[in-house]
C-alpha cells in the first residue's frame, strides 16, 4: 500500500489510513480475543459515523482483528457478568448503532477474518460487503446457549447470505463451523493461509480503490438497495444509479482512457 497517514488514536482500535484511499480498522483487544466491550462499541460507532459523514477520498475499508487467534470473539462476556438489564440494553444499543452505521458505509467494506469469529464478530463479517478468511477460522453463533439471540443483525443478515434453512440450523442448534463451510455457504468469498490473508485482501482493496470511485459507490448502493426491492423496482433503481454517473468527469475519462489504451486517472467527479 502507499504511505500511511497518521490517524487519531483509540484505546480498542487501530485505524490506519493510506494515501490511496484505503483504511484498515483493526479490533485491538487481542488479550480478550478482540471481544467487543462498551468502549470498543463506542469507538466503532465513532469510526463508522466518520466514514459515513466525512468520506472524501475514502475508497475502501478493511476490518480485521489483532493477532492470529481471533477476528472477534463477540461481546465481552466478562464485562457482561452481573450487568443489570438496563446496562445490558444500553450497551446493546451502542452495538446496534455501530453495526447499522457500518452497513451504511458508502464505500466497500471487506472483512479480513484472521481467526475465530463468534456472536457479534460473525455479525460484523455478515455486515461487510464481502469477506476473506483464514483456513483455520472458526465461526459460531452461540447466543441461544446463553438465553439470547444474534441481535446485532445476525438473524437478518445470515439468512440473506446462506438461506433460511441453513440459518435456522446455524442459529437454533448453535453449532460452530469452519472456513470450508463458510466458503461453501457464501459467508467467505475466499479462504487463505494466515500469511496470505492480508496480502490477498489488500490486493482486492487496491483494485477497488483504483476503479472509478463514484461508480463503485453507486454500484454498491444499487446492489444493496436493489436486494430489498421487487425485480422491476430494482431495475428502475439501477437505472437511477447509472444515470447519476453518465454526466461525471470520471465517465468521460474512463471512456477516453479505454479507447487510448491507458490507465484512467479518476478524480471522483
Amino acid at each position: 500500500m502507499t504511505n500511511e497517514i497518521k490517524q487519531k488514536g483509540f484505546s480498542t482500535l487501530l485505524v490506519d489510513r493510506y494515501e490511496n484511499g484505503l483504511v484498515v480498522v483493526t479490533l485491538n483487544r487481542p488479550e480478550a480475543g478482540n471481544a467487543v466491550n462498551t468502549e470498543m462499541g463506542v469507538e466503532l460507532l465513532e469510526v463508522w459515523t466518520d466514514f459515513v459523514r466525512n468520506n472524501e477520498g475514502l475508497r475502501c475499508v478493511i476490518i480485521t482483528g489483532a493477532g492470529e487467534e481471533a477476528f472477534c470473539a463477540g461481546g465481552d462476556m466478562k464485562q457482561r457478568k452481573g450487568m443489570s438489564e438496563y446496562d445490558w440494553r444500553h450497551q446493546h444499543e451502542i452495538f446496534e448503532q455501530a453495526l447499522w452505521t457500518m452497513m451504511e458505509c458508502p464505500v466497500p467494506v471487506i472483512a479480513a477474518v484472521n481467526g475465530k469469529a463468534f456472536g457479534g464478530g460473525l455479525e460484523m463479517i455478515l455486515a461487510a460487503d464481502f469477506a476473506y478468511g483464514v483456513d483455520n477460522a472458526k465461526l459460531w453463533f452461540p447466543e441461544v446457549m446463553i438465553g439470547i439471540l444474534p441481535g446485532v443483525g445476525g438473524t437478518t443478515t445470515l439468512p440473506r447470505v446462506v438461506g433460511e434453512r441453513r440459518a435456522n440450523e446455524i442459529i437454533l442448534a448453535g453449532g460452530a463451523f469452519g472456513a470450508t463451510e463458510a466458503l461453501e455457504w457464501g459467508i467467505f468469498n475466499r479462504v487463505c493461509s494466515s500469511k496470505d490473508l492480508m496480502p490477498a485482501v489488500i490486493t482486492t482493496a487496491e483494485t477497488i480503490a483504483g476503479n472509478a470511485p463514484l461508480a463503485v459507490r453507486q454500484a454498491k448502493k444499487a446492489i444493496h438497495e436493489g436486494l430489498q426491492m421487487d425485480v422491476r423496482s430494482a431495475l428502475r433503481y439501477e437505472v437511477e444509479c447509472y444515470n447519476r454517473l453518465t454526466g461525471t468527469e470520471d465517465r468521460v475519462e474512463g471512456t477516453l482512457a479505454w479507447n487510448e489504451k491507458r490507465k484512467p486517472v479518476f478524480k471522483g467527479r
